[in-house]
């Protein structure tokens, strides 16, 4: 029999083994070579592991967002809207429904395009979904790393739907610098919610993949515009809009603004309240075993952005202007530091350079040497455009930044304890120090409302009649025995005054005599009912406002007042979800009554007369407010150092302290020098700004009721008293 030639036999097993190899055993060692270094099900599905978690203002709008290296902030493929799904698929894969994640099809049509203009992808969106999530796909120009895309791409669409896939690739794309994802794309281009877009702005989101950087709105706004005017004709193009529609997309702006408000922690809105945020929530997080960088959280804060940015704005209408009063004063006499160089001694101490060099190990001699060298620096200015750029020494640079009044504000829903407003300064980047929690200032007359509180719970009428004459009380103060005896801001004495006349001109007598009836320990044990928690001295001195108090504390005291006599703890977050929409916590604050109603009431009630007949009657007449049912309290401390206002109004209670970093730096007089100068105007024009504002929905008319059975005394004048008008019975009179 005729065999075949054992050579010739061994050639043609060489070759099927050759061929065999080719067809089946190479693509199969590919398969397994990628397969190996495959993500898990876990990676995929959960494709960021790194997710910034989300601040939320309780008005729905994005605050900011907290994250390491990237700000990625993850939608579920049920939120995604139907516009932008369709104009990624009009851009980037027309057949993405119809293929199984390659596309030959689509790789021819992406060449014609090109032919003709139209750039498109040649990759499917699924193709393009690989190598955002697998990093061994690669971005070289290979064809191992096509192997690699090809076969992560099949698996994707094996393992998931069409809907989950456009999902995780829109979560995962970059659109520029640290920020990737469709939503965290919204929020730093739009500052809204990727909900919240409308067309042409979906459109330039989708037109800035092809390139972030080169397509920038910032950078290159003409570029950007004609980008986002393509996207939309490719969407004609596709059928999924009208001439028409694309025709009116394409007249709106660009919608992005001057520039990214995350740039910096430092900008946006209410930085002072993200940064106490960031410490609390950091703290928060590590006792619960989560990151706040990297896990995704989404928190939800009792912040209201459209109350935040009334008093934004308010604080910069006040001081811009009223600083420059503040120069005209200081230019008057010499310079507190030139008389006084402990001041200068005292900024450097509480500096970040100091601070940075002390704990670095610098002697003083090096840091003394270090604040005298000039170096180029950036100052804030409330002039356009907010900086000035110079050389200084450090050491100036102190002088420089001592002159300039600061602020400290809050307002908080006394009937639930969330805080709506935080203001800590008047500029972040500039003035890290927040004076409405880390500082404790001297509240003047601010306090006088306590020693009223406590006497008219301890029997006492608004219309008793106190003699206005000067108190002389035995004191022992260093030691030293001596005589406490407060006069009054005008000098005035003589004649019998009714306490709420007293408390509306802030008259000092009459609290000192009020207080020593009282006595100290119980005006301080109804402050402490009331939510006052930092050092109390129980003296004399301290009816007239001798301790400090931070602006939160005294605000939220405040607040028993239009609360009928319940204080609230202060919160400011409402409840924190995980990356999944779990709620991991709700927040409520405690709440106990402190007051009794009809003790409340009165207090209401003498502190409306303030802003009527007294100390504040001009935020009604010169501000527009005579309407509001309004409340509140100047004052003023010693060498005019310090000037604030709490008031309250049937929806909320604010507190305003101003004064500058240094107690030693301040008016020279109390005609400038009053908390219804420094302070009382930015509450007024706050107010005014959020009972204007539709949105809020505030009612002007709205009023705060007595309780059942509590009616207001009608006080007579006596002829040791002037004439006092309007009569307290007709409070509800003036206020229509």
């Amino acid at each position: 029999m005729w065999q075949l030639d054992p050579l010739y036999r061994r050639e043609r097993w060489l070759l099927a083994s050759i061929l065999l190899f080719l067809f089946i055993g190479l693509p199969l060692l590919l398969f397994l070579y990628v397969l190996i270094d495959m993500p898990s099900f876990r990676a995929l599905e959960d494709p960021s592991p790194e997710l910034a978690s989300v601040v939320y203002s309780a008005d729905g709008k994005i605050l900011g967002t907290f994250y390491l290296s990237s700000d990625r902030v993850r939608v579920p493929a049920t939120e995604l809207p139907n516009t932008l799904k369709k104009a990624l698929i009009a851009v980037e894969d027309r057949r993405f429904y119809d293929h199984s994640g390659i596309d030959p099809v689509g790789i021819v049509s992406a060449v014609v395009s090109s032919a003709t203009g139209r750039v498109r992808g040649g990759s499917t969106i699924t193709q393009q979904l690989a190598r955002n999530l697998y990093d061994a796909v690669g971005v070289e120009r290979s064809l191992t790393r096509k192997l690699k895309e090809v076969v992560v791409a099949l698996f994707l669409e094996y393992r998931y739907s069409k809907e989950e896939i456009l999902a995780m690739y829109l979560n995962t794309v970059p659109f520029g610098g640290v920020t990737y994802g469709v939503q965290a794309a919204s929020r730093y281009y739009f500052g809204k919610d990727l909900k919240e877009l409308n067309l042409p702005e979906i459109a330039l989101l989708v037109g800035l993949l092809k390139g972030p950087s080169y397509y920038s709105p910032y950078k290159h706004p003409k570029r950007a515009l004609a980008r986002r005017n393509l996207v939309l004709d490719l969407m004609v193009e596709a059928g999924f809009l009208t001439r028409k529609e694309a025709e009116a997309a394409k007249r709106a702006p660009l919608g992005v603004g001057q520039a990214p408000y995350t740039a910096s922690q430092s900008q946006g809105l209410a930085p002072y309240f993200r940064e106490h945020l960031r410490l609390w929530l950091t703290d928060w997080a590590r006792k619960r075993g989560y990151d706040l960088y990297r896990d995704g959280l989404q928190i939800y804060t009792t912040l209201d952005g459209r109350l935040q940015m009334h008093a934004e704005s308010a604080m910069v209408a006040h001081l811009s202007s009223f600083q420059k009063v503040f120069e005209k004063d200081l230019a008057a006499r010499p310079l507190p530091w030139e008389k006084d160089t402990i001041i200068i001694r005292r900024a450097m101490l509480r500096s970040e350079r100091y601070n940075v060099g002390k704990s670095a190990g610098l002697s003083e001699g090096k840091l003394y040497k270090q604040f005298h060298t000039p170096v180029p620096m950036r100052l804030f200015s409330w002039d356009p455009p907010g900086y000035v750029d110079t050389v200084l020494t450090p050491w100036d640079s102190l002088k420089y930044y001592l002159r300039f009044l600061e602020v400290g504000l809050v307002t908080i829903d006394p009937h639930t304890g969330e805080v709506k407003a935080w203001v800590g300064g008047i500029n972040h980047t500039y003035f890290k120090y927040d004076h409405v929690v880390q500082g404790k200032r001297q509240v003047g007359s601010t306090f006088k409302p306590f020693v009223y509180t406590a006497a008219m719970d301890n029997g006492y009428s608004p219309c008793y009649e106190e003699l206005n004459i000067p108190v002389e009380i035995p004191v022992r103060v260093d030691q030293r025995d001596t005589i406490w005896s407060p006069r009054n801001a005008d000098r005035d004495i003589g004649g019998k005054v009714q306490l709420r006349k007293a408390l509306a001109l802030s008259l000092n007598i009459i609290t000192a005599r009020l207080i020593k009836a009282l006595g100290p320990q119980v005006v301080v044990e109804y402050a402490r009912r009331m939510g006052i928690q930092s050092e109390l001295e129980a003296v004399y001195a301290l009816g007239l406002g001798a301790c400090d108090l931070s602006v939160m504390e005294l605000t939220s005291a405040y607040g028993c007042f239009p609360a009928l006599g319940v204080w609230r703890e202060p919160i400011f977050v409402r409840e924190i979800r995980d990356r999944r929409g779990n709620i991991l916590e709700t927040f409520t604050g405690t709440s106990r009554r402190a007051l009794s109603e009809r003790t409340a009431y009165l207090m209401v009630d003498m502190l409306r007369w303030v802003t009527i007949a007294g100390t504040a009657g001009e935020l009604r007449w010169r501000y527009g407010l005579s309407d509001l049912d309004i409340g509140g309290k100047t004052g003023t401390t010693q060498n005019h150092a310090d000037g604030w206002f709490v008031g309250f109004t049937p929806d909320y209670v604010t507190g305003v302290w101003v004064g500058t970093a240094d107690r030693a730096v301040h008016f020279s007089t109390l005609t400038y020098g009053q908390g219804a100068r420094m302070a009382m105007p930015i509450w007024a024009l706050y107010m005014k700004a959020a009972y204007s504002d539709s949105t809020l929905g505030l009612n002007r008319k709205k009023r705060i009721t007595p309780p059942p059975g509590v009616q207001i005394p009608t006080c007579q004048t006596t002829d040791s008293q002037e004439q006092e008008a309007p009569a307290p019975q007709r409070v509800e009179d003036f206020l229509r």
